[in-house]
């Protein structure tokens, strides 16, 4: 029997979901509940690995299990022993086709910009900006040159993939007070990619560089080109879509 769960978690606490050595991580927290379970090792297989410090609204994973148990129960089974930073949303028997990873279209994260006073409450949940004199609009118009099927080397920590093409289906911003949430909609992220495309878009909003500058750190496929990274603590993996 195939479970496809849905979770939230809070990355404060978390070096990233991904199942590591001597360190605290999602996929740990969740297998150790599942081996009490099942009363067998299980592995969990997730849509995406998010990175330390990054949070999660909808994560999804799944994984296989002998035990008949209704959705609810085993919902209800995993929430009562997992920690309080980790929530199971929703659980749904899937068919042995359903891979969450491989089956996912695209994703969506949301990062946090705050350029308002600092509040040490919200300080592991967006990223304040400190840089003065930062034209906000440009920033937007920065980013959205990223729009499209791109290959996007420049913006990746990882250097071993040898596809790099990705395409960003949307993205939006929404505007609270002084937070700025940045929306990205696309068929896949790189390592640290959402993170960088900000960090240089940052730049070009504090006249470090100009928008064909950052067109041609894009073009030039070079990662020494864009060095700059705002912190894990404004992202959100907000969304996996299927078909």
């Amino acid at each position: 029997m195939r479970f496809k769960c849905i979770c939230a978690y809070d990355g404060s606490q978390f070096h990233g979901f991904q199942m590591q050595k001597t360190l605290r991580t999602v996929q740990e927290e969740i297998e150790a509940v599942l081996l009490i379970i099942n009363k067998k090792k299980t592995k969990i297989y997730a849509s995406g690995r998010t990175d330390t410090g990054v949070h999660a609204l909808n994560q999804v994973f799944h994984f296989d299990s002998s035990i008949e148990m209704a959705p609810e129960n085993m919902k209800n089974a995993l929430n009562s022993r997992l920690p309080k930073d980790i929530y199971i949303k929703e659980v749904e028997i899937v068919d042995k086709s359903f891979h969450a990873r491989f089956k996912a279209k695209a994703k969506e994260y949301h990062y946090l910009i705050d350029y308002g006073q600092y509040n040490p409450l919200n300080r592991n949940y967006r990223y304040y900006c400190t840089y003065r004199n930062v034209d906000w609009e440009l920033f937007k118009e920065a980013l959205l040159i990223f729009k499209g099927r791109h290959d996007f080397r420049s913006f990746t920590k990882n250097k071993t993939l040898t596809n790099t093409v990705r395409e960003i289906y949307e993205i939006d911003f929404e505007t609270e007070g002084t937070l700025i949430t940045v929306k990205m909609v696309g068929n896949g992220f790189m390592h640290h990619m959402v993170r960088i495309l900000i960090a240089m878009s940052l730049e070009v909003a504090r006249g470090k560089i100009s928008i064909a500058d950052l067109k041609l750190i894009l073009a030039q496929k070079n990662r020494r080109l864009a060095p700059k990274i705002v912190p894990p603590t404004g992202l959100y993996l907000y969304w996996v879509y299927y078909s």
